[in-house]
């Protein structure tokens, strides 16, 4: 029996753990899902346990549609960014609405539709916390040895901007700092050669609003 079936069948025996974040876990799962999911009516439970995923959710954990959501205790560090846990609990509270096998297409386009940050999401999940975990074709799996292989700096929230990005507000909610792409040159480029080598055909107009608006 796995260790997640032996937790289902035991579900009130999780050891309490202390949040070491700025922010309750459970505090953030609920502002998602009274924001973005208003047809799950009952509270979603939210534990921190060391099972494997990075994240995972247990439906009908403590009755009938009474899930659960859980968090990797890597994430419960006061480094990590609350936007990367809130990005983290829209992924998961998706399973519900969106239910299927696996990430069906359906569910792809629900959490598009209500992440766009999750590039930048997971451009920092990769850049911070890839010596401890490995992507299966499953989940995204923490190593058992993550304590000792877990980096001891983590860098900020500090996403790109695409080229054909959407507004940098949207795509880096909160207090994100914006960081280019290391390809893109040191000063500015004349206008044509943005044109001709950094941007589709007629794309550059749409870009130079994206800066506008990311610079309000």
């Amino acid at each position: 029996m796995s260790e997640i079936s032996q937790v289902r069948r035991q579900p009130y025996l999780f050891q309490p753990v202390e949040a070491l974040t700025p922010y309750a876990f459970s505090d953030v799962v609920d502002e998602v899902r009274s924001v973005f999911f208003p047809e799950i009516e009952r509270r979603v439970e939210v534990r921190i346990a060391a099972e494997g995923p990075l994240a995972f959710m247990c439906y009908h954990f403590y009755g009938w549609d009474e899930h659960m959501v859980a968090f990797h205790p890597i994430l419960n560090d006061p480094r990590t960014p609350v936007e990367v846990v809130r990005f983290l609990a829209k992924h998961e509270l998706t399973h519900i609405v969106r239910p299927g096998p696996g990430h069906p297409r359906e569910f792809w386009e629900h959490e598009y539709a209500i992440a766009p940050e999750r590039f930048a999401a997971w451009h920092w999940i990769r850049e911070n916390l890839s010596p401890a975990t490995r992507n299966s074709t499953t989940a995204f799996q923490v190593l058992k040895t993550w304590r000792r292989r877990a980096p001891r700096e983590r860098n900020p929230y500090t996403p790109h901007l695409p080229l054909d990005a959407d507004l940098f507000d949207d795509i880096c909610p909160g207090d994100g700092q914006l960081m280019l792409p290391p390809h893109w040159a040191a000063r500015p480029l004349p206008l044509a050669s943005c044109r001709g080598s950094l941007t589709p055909a007629g794309s550059a107009p749409s870009v130079a609003v994206a800066f506008k608006e990311a610079g309000r």
